[in-house]
């Protein structure tokens, strides 16, 4: 297997592109989600692709953003002061819109564990395929880091206002099955066959005349400037370092002093402890 933590292969007409750090279940860093975007170029430049698809290697599709360094996860607005914050937080929000606004129709493999920023991902893509164990999660309220700033509106748009409250404010974890009920993902079908409905579905979109594609893909993304997703992206770098520098009472649990105080394996464990019940437990 590659060293690159991301890597682009082509075969026929379908480029596949893998989050390639199964040993971290493809925890996501900014130079992973850089590398996405420029195999997106690659693949949207080759006029003999016609769709791509995107998986995890290993175990997981995605545990979510790596939080092994606390400064890059919250975007260094406590450290660095807000103005870091607000480039590196802009820059992840391009990324999204980029991704979003592929030249080529994409589709997300998605198998086991998809948290976090992995969710993300998958929010952004044109189609979404998951294997029956695969669990979906949007904790970033539990760090206190207003990480779901741009998720909001995507979740709000495509599940409706109230489950995305809920999803959203309680970071709980939800199944496959609801995932496909919330319109998530396209299909939900057994492991041994993921592989096969992600290539069935990838042959029908190859069927397509190029020409067709891409008027397809145009057409989609002038409607999404019409639902307004462009401006959903803003409020990532425009509240996230607010958010992340607010004070917090004695009596409120505050992660980031945690980390600093205990490490981040006992942080997360007191995390658990303080979110606990049937809408917090991990």
């Amino acid at each position: 297997m590659s060293d690159s933590t991301v890597t682009y292969a082509v075969d026929g007409n379908v480029a596949r592109i893998a989050l390639n750090r199964p040993d971290r279940h493809n925890a996501l860093t900014d130079p992973m989600f850089d590398e996405v975007v420029e195999f997106l170029r690659r693949a949207s430049a080759d006029d003999d692709v016609k769709v791509v698809v995107l998986r995890g290697n290993g175990p997981s599709f995605s545990a979510g953003f790596d939080m092994s360094k606390p400064d890059e996860f919250y975007g260094g607005a406590e450290s660095k002061g807000a103005r870091y914050a607000i480039r590196t937080l802009r820059h992840r929000a391009d990324v999204m819109r980029e991704i979003l606004y592929a030249g080529k129709p994409t589709i997300a493999r998605v198998q086991n564990n998809c948290i976090g920023a992995g969710l993300y991902l998958v929010l952004v893509c044109n189609f979404a395929i998951a294997n029956e164990e695969a669990v979906f999660g949007l904790p970033e309220e539990r760090f206190g880091s207003g990480g779901t700033s741009w998720i909001y509106p995507f979740v709000a748009a495509q599940c409706g206002l109230k489950r995305a409250n809920e999803l959203l404010m309680t970071g709980r974890k939800f199944d496959a099955a609801e995932a496909e009920r919330l319109g998530l993902v396209n299909r939900v079908v057994p492991d041994a066959e993921l592989d096969s409905e992600v290539d069935e579905l990838a042959r029908a979109i190859c069927s397509l005349p190029r020409e067709g594609i891409a008027s397809s893909r145009a057409v989609a993304h002038m409607s999404y400037d019409m639902l307004g997703y462009p401006g959903m992206f803003t409020p990532h770098y425009g509240v996230h370092p607010l958010v992340v520098m607010m004070d917090r009472a004695g009596d409120e649990f505050d992660f980031r002093e945690r980390i600093a105080a205990v490490g981040f394996k006992q942080a997360l464990a007191e995390r658990d402890e303080a979110y606990r019940g049937r809408y917090w437990g991990w």
